[in-house]
């Protein structure tokens, strides 16, 4: 992160310290590779740092991992499994891109930060950013949660979540009901 050329604030170290918290949470008693996932977690948003990574950037950012990886003497048998988990994270690809369970943790850990009292900020904040009104974000957020929940690979990562899926939808329920 120090060598990037500009820092996305939604996605700096605070994201990912989050998804790795919910990563363990998810994880639990699952049978993983805990050395793939923990360099997939603390390296997949590497690319949204780059120009060209704004998008589907998992492809942007599988070569710089893999050259932080290299650097830091990672187990080269676990290389190309770890850039395989980064590579395939983003919603552009489906399910069976993924090529393993890990890669699944990975995507599904990512995409819960938009659950509980985090989500809400980083809805409110980031779609203010984006010149959206309230309502605007509202609508978007209370469709976008949604999707993110329906399509969240794993049934643990649901249960895991549930609470804090509800937190998020109630919210913006809430605050819908409010404004009009």
């Amino acid at each position: 992160m120090q060598k990037v050329p500009s820092k996305v604030a939604s996605h700096d170290i605070n994201h990912i310290r989050r998804v790795w918290r919910y990563t363990k949470e998810i994880a639990q008693g699952m049978d993983i590779d805990w050395d793939v996932l923990i360099a997939a977690v603390f390296l997949h948003d590497i690319g949204r740092h780059y120009p060209k990574g704004m998008g589907t950037h998992g492809p942007i950012s599988a070569p710089f991992a893999g050259k932080v990886l290299r650097e830091i003497n990672f187990p080269l048998n676990k290389v190309d499994h770890a850039l395989a988990c980064i590579k395939f994270y983003d919603e552009s690809f489906t399910s069976s891109d993924r090529p393993s369970l890990e890669a699944k943790v990975l995507y599904d850990a990512d995409k819960t930060d938009v659950f509980g009292p985090i989500g809400v900020f980083r809805y409110l904040v980031f779609n203010t950013a984006r010149g959206k009104t309230l309502k605007e974000t509202v609508d978007y957020a209370l469709e976008n949660i949604k999707l993110k929940y329906e399509t969240l690979e794993l049934e643990q990562t649901k249960n895991v979540m549930k609470d804090k899926y509800n937190y998020v939808i109630n919210y913006f329920l809430d605050l819908k009901k409010e404004i009009e």
